[in-house]
């Protein structure tokens, strides 16, 4: 029950940080991690807000609105307050564990290629048609006034579509509540974000909601569409939610846009699929089996928008990659340096396999494993380490608060499970810059150093502060560093 407040202001921006808080806003109290709202609610009321939304009231300050769910509450009138723009684009949510960055940035490609103008939010840039813009909140999905304040601007651009990279997180806190989808595309389900879900079928759920949201919303003349990996195991849990259509894909089990052939070249991946417009023959500049399945997610996405196949493939042999996924870092060095963002296990162990046949030497790994995360997946994580790969260096990985050797001890037990020995296979270097330079040092002709977890992330989260933080410059500054020493003897 909402309760009735006594004048009817003008709101001139919606605000849930107090701190930004600008005259003439609204102001909604949300939880946090860290802090609650409320308590800022009088103060924000104080400081020009000529609204608060609220969950419960706080001291006198007036006009106070008591809603159920604040967060909810949030997206809706930040709908509201943009007008809506979902309405008038169409709308395509990409979920799932692993490639939705790639994904989302696939179908964006094609979009462009077919003409139709379109905006893209994902976890490394927001596009804005041709303009693109870094993503530097470290969200996957951000607040619900940035996504519609984002759509809007697509929509007065007069863009065509909109592509949302849409997190668990994102869904669970009912960011994207408001927002009127037509595709909900599904890369994979996997072990992830437990800390802040709880199980792994919490987790499953979420994701799942993208379905329910995408039937329920505003029709716009598009069949409202899932998108589904026919491979994934969580695929007969997602086929049981209602929705007008579903198109499925895959490279094992048979899907309405099924790849049979796939073979990687020293230029890239040979994609050959079977498709409800006919033959696909893609040569994709990319690496890494996972791409072609993510380039089979994009392309379903696109022939359910009635999108020509010449576009299609177009868009893809077009697209370059993200930055900080499967990325070479090349100064001249006798031996390669990958930087992936790859910070699950599942990922982990996908890229090392991708890279094991690729490697004439040793394989080497960098990695971490953030703080106050799934603490499960450490340890596994160090297990795949040392099964798939000859040496490794455990280091910083965004440890906030936690104890930043603790974390590296976690996942060095996995390593030590299966038989490695510190100071022979593996080592544990708490500095990320220096961990780094300890395993390019160690490289030798033909070996493969990957750095993983940090991608493009421009900064380590050391307690509450973000460090600048550069991977590439980073892999650069040791290679260099490297090349400056005289050799040995």
């Amino acid at each position: 029950m909402v309760e009735a407040v006594a004048a009817d202001p003008e709101i001139l921006g919606i605000r849930y940080d107090s701190r930004r808080l600008e005259p003439g806003d609204c102001f909604v109290a949300v939880s946090g991690s860290h802090t609650d709202g409320h308590r800022y609610v009088e103060t924000a009321l104080r400081d020009g807000a000529v609204a608060a939304l609220v969950e419960r009231r706080v001291g006198t300050a007036w006009p106070q609105v008591v809603v159920p769910d604040t967060r909810r509450a949030l997206a809706l009138v930040s709908a509201a307050f943009y007008h809506h723009p979902s309405r008038d684009l169409a709308l395509i949510g990409v979920t799932g564990t692993d490639g939705k960055t790639t994904t989302t940035s696939m179908i964006h490609a094609i979009l462009q290629a077919a003409g139709w103008g379109a905006a893209a939010m994902s976890t490394v840039d927001l596009r804005l048609d041709a303009q693109v813009l870094p993503n530097d909140s470290r969200q996957t999905t951000l607040e619900a006034p940035e996504i519609q304040a984002f759509l809007a601007r697509a929509r007065d651009a007069r863009l065509r579509a909109a592509v949302l990279e849409t997190s668990s997180h994102g869904l669970a806190l009912h960011r994207v509540d408001a927002c009127d989808y037509d595709l909900a595309v599904y890369t994979n389900i996997t072990h992830e974000h437990l800390d802040f879900h709880g199980t792994f079928e919490a987790y499953r759920e979420a994701k799942a909601s993208l379905i329910d949201l995408t039937a329920a919303g505003a029709p716009k003349g598009i069949a409202k569409t899932a998108v589904l990996n026919r491979d994934d195991p969580s695929y007969a849990l997602l086929a049981q939610r209602p929705i007008s259509r579903r198109l499925t894909y895959g490279l094992e089990l048979p899907a309405d846009v099924f790849g049979w052939r796939v073979a990687s070249t020293v230029s890239g991946l040979e994609l050959e699929a079977s498709t409800p417009l006919g033959a696909l023959s893609l040569n994709l500049p990319l690496f890494g089996r996972w791409n072609a399945l993510n380039a089979l997610a994009a392309a379903s996405a696109a022939i359910a928008l009635d999108i020509p196949r010449p576009a299609i493939a177009g868009g893809l042999e077009a697209f370059t990659g993200v930055p900080g996924r499967m990325e070479r870092v090349d100064a001249g060095q006798p031996f390669t340096v990958v930087i992936d963002y790859a910070h699950t296990p599942q990922s982990l162990e996908k890229v090392l396999r991708e890279l094991r046949p690729l490697t004439r030497g040793r394989l080497i790994s960098v990695f971490g494993s953030a703080g106050e995360r799934d603490r499960e997946k450490r340890r596994w994580m160090g297990e795949i380490a040392a099964r798939l790969g000859d040496g490794a260096v455990f280091t910083n990985e965004d440890p906030r608060q936690e104890d930043p050797s603790a974390i590296i001890q976690e996942i060095a037990a996995g390593a030590a499970a299966v038989g490695w020995q510190r100071g022979q296979q593996y080592e544990c270097v708490v500095d990320r810059r220096e961990g780094i330079a300890r395993a390019i040092g160690m490289a030798g002709d033909g070996d493969t150093v990957l750095l993983a977890g940090k991608g493009h992330e421009r900064s380590i989260i050391v307690g509450r502060v973000k460090q600048p933080w550069d991977e590439r410059e980073a892999a650069l500054d040791a290679i260099r560093s490297r090349a400056d020493r005289p050799p040995p003897g």
